[in-house]
């Protein structure tokens, strides 16, 4: 595997279509993250940590070339 594709070194700038789909992503999350407020149990906690690591993992692959 490219090390490319593992981390970038320098920031991307987004197209305005790649900006789009990030914040269509972000506000999605967004949305779920009212659901799920406040963290009051530990699965709610842990329901919030996946939240935000599906958000990167989405960013990362609306934004990768």
């Amino acid at each position: 595997m490219s090390s490319k594709l593992l981390f970038r070194p320098k920031y991307k700038e987004l197209s305005p279509a790649e900006q789009d789909h990030v914040d269509r992503i972000k506000d999605a999350a967004d949305n779920m993250l009212r659901h799920l407020h406040p963290a009051g149990n530990r699965e709610t906690a842990l329901a919030i940590t996946k939240l935000e690591e599906c958000v990167m993992w989405a960013v990362k692959g609306a934004t990768t070339e």
